[in-house]
């Protein structure tokens, strides 16, 4: 799968299957993204690749984001430490199938939608799978 930022200055090669497809809710997204939470499709790190544009690199805290040095459009977020990325979800249109919501005790507002929505990380990330309850 292919995939370009709004501008089309930069294209990305999705090669893998997904982790996972989810909403977050943490500080981090909400504050980078200017948004209460954001969708987020995870992938094995060597199944995405930058193919064309140049892009910007930053970290609000540790963890490294690509941005389009263009338009500016968040494009991947480093998980170097587990060997993933993470695609902005909103670059996969009607592909981005969520499957549940992270970090909702970060949570602006609730979303009630049917789906899991985990105050950290389910266990299968490495958290305790506690829910809330909204």
């Amino acid at each position: 799968m292919e995939l370009a930022c709004p501008c089309n200055a930069v294209k990305l090669r999705i090669s893998a299957d997904p982790i996972a497809h989810f909403w977050c809710h943490c500080a981090d997204c909400q504050t980078v993204h200017g948004a209460a939470y954001v969708a987020e499709a995870v992938y094995p790190a060597d199944g995405v690749e930058v193919v064309q544009g140049d892009t910007t690199s930053f970290a609000l805290k540790t963890t490294p984001r690509l941005s389009c040095a263009k338009c500016a459009t968040r494009l991947i977020i480093e998980l170097d430490g587990i060997g993933m990325r993470s695609i902005n979800g909103y670059l996969l249109g009607d592909a981005f199938k969520p499957s549940l919501h992270i970090n909702c005790s970060e949570a602006i507002a609730p979303v009630r939608d049917g789906l899991p929505h985990y105050a950290a990380m389910p266990a299968a990330f490495g958290g305790n799978d506690r829910l809330v309850d909204w």
